[in-house]
């Protein structure tokens, strides 16, 4: 029998984000962006799955399937509803949150913002505006003093290199749904003094928390012709953003997929020699980008032969592993924690085989030294997924939005087994252990 024994003291989690499971959070830019007229969005989050009025319920589930981390986010937009104006009774209703993750004997992994603003940051400008980072400084130490001693890890930023490139080059469907160069990289400075900020405030009330930010990273590969762009988009989405991390104590890696450019030597090497042109930015960059869509199943494959999840990316679970790899090469000894890696699949059975061959690759990375605290899987239940609505499933517990009942699913026990001895046994062949 195969046993892949994890570190002791290794995290394992789940994850949800606010709006995406809360519902009705209707004072955020994510509200106003679904219900507009002509939406690009496939649907509106509405009541979502309720988590917001079933959280102790739905906690409890996930420490008695073995789990000893949740990682969730707190809204801004219900806290401080109008600037200046901050809500006790949503303040009050967190520190809840908080006190029945750590009564299911828990540890609360708290993120601060994972995508939405409250509408009114949005109108001045959100992260355009050179105000929002005190804005956030402001709402971090609000947001502290009332979880007080209870929390002792805090996520600032969810994945600000998504939302630089989706809210502000205009990448995939995301408010403001802005395009152009100069709102991108206005946009990534902007985030990166809100994290830093947030963090020094973090430290200044709470020195022994575990502070950092997440980051959406890939594994990437490109032919000769798309070296150029890959350092490009590389750079861009995630590099700058590991380096504001470097004082962090830990960086979290969010992982999907293996993002593959494949361009024209000349178009490369044009691209390599002119990166100051804004124009040929932008229309390269357009070519190579991720963009979330309907996609084809297990069962179909792109030209290339390639394997694709239910919302097109592909079929990757070994990526975490080349991502995790390349935080620490890049931050050399910082401890890292996986934040999110998951997979859209309607048949649970990919996910089984997303999560097996994900920790395997993980744990040959902590063989060769990557400091890896823990793995931390994305979604704890099926949810908005937001321009795409509620047809992605990356849940290990399912809901019935009619009834809202939850279903366990086979990869929900399997990881909370996992979880609970520490260890991962590898199938055979037959089935059997090996």
């Amino acid at each position: 029998m195969t046993e892949l024994v994890f570190p002791d003291g290794f995290i394992w989690g789940t994850a949800t984000a606010a709006h995406q499971v809360e519902g009705d959070n209707s004072n955020s830019d994510w509200w106003e962006f679904e219900n507009r007229p002509n939406s690009p969005c496939h649907e509106p989050s509405d009541s979502a799955i309720e988590h917001y009025k079933r959280y102790t319920r739905d906690i409890a589930l996930l420490a008695k399937l073995g789990f000893n981390t949740y990682r969730f986010s707190v809204e801004w937009a219900r806290i401080e509803p109008s600037e200046g104006t901050f809500d006790a009774a949503q303040l009050d209703h967190y520190r809840r949150v908080v006190e029945a993750v750590r009564k299911a004997k828990l540890t609360p992994m708290v993120t601060l913002n994972h995508f939405t603003l409250p509408l009114w940051v949005a109108k001045q400008g959100g992260w355009l505006a050179s105000t929002t980072p005190a804005l956030f400084e402001r709402f971090t130490r609000k947001v502290v003093e009332a979880l007080g001693d209870n929390v002792g890890w805090y996520c600032t930023l969810n994945e600000p290199g998504m939302v630089a490139l989706g809210g502000y080059m205009g990448d995939f469907i995301f408010p403001p749904a802005t395009t152009g160069l100069a709102n991108w990289k206005q946009a990534i400075g902007t985030l990166t003094v809100a994290h830093k900020r947030s963090r020094a405030v973090i430290k200044e009330m709470r020195p022994d928390a575990m502070v950092g930010q997440t980051h959406a990273m890939h594994e990437w590969e490109a032919n000769r012709g798309g070296v150029p762009v890959m350092k490009y988009l590389r750079r861009m989405n995630e590099d700058i953003f590991l380096e504001a991390s470097a004082d962090d104590d830990f960086v979290g890696v969010q992982t999907y997929t293996r993002m593959s450019i494949d361009l024209p030597f000349v178009v490369g090497t044009v691209f390599g020699a002119a990166l100051a042109v804004p124009a040929l930015e932008v229309r390269l960059a357009a070519r190579a980008r991720l963009r979330q869509k309907s996609g084809p199943t297990k069962q179909d494959l792109d030209p290339r032969g390639v394997r694709r999840t239910q919302n097109g990316w592909e079929f990757r679970p070994q990526a975490v592993a080349a991502a995790v790899r390349r935080a620490a090469s890049l931050l050399p000894g910082k401890p890292i924690v996986v934040t999110e890696h998951g997979v859209a699949a309607a048949d649970d059975a990919e996910r089984v085989e997303f999560i097996t061959e994900g920790l395997a690759a993980l744990h040959a990375a902590i063989a060769d030294g990557v400091p890896l605290r823990g793995y931390t899987h994305w979604s704890a239940f099926d949810n908005f997924e937001w321009g795409q609505g509620y047809r992605m499933k990356f849940g290990l517990i399912g809901v019935d939005r009619t009834t809202q009942e939850r279903t366990v699913k086979p990869s929900a026990r399997l990881l909370g087994e996992i979880a609970r001895s520490n260890k991962l046994v590898i199938p055979g062949p037959d089935g059997s252990a090996r």
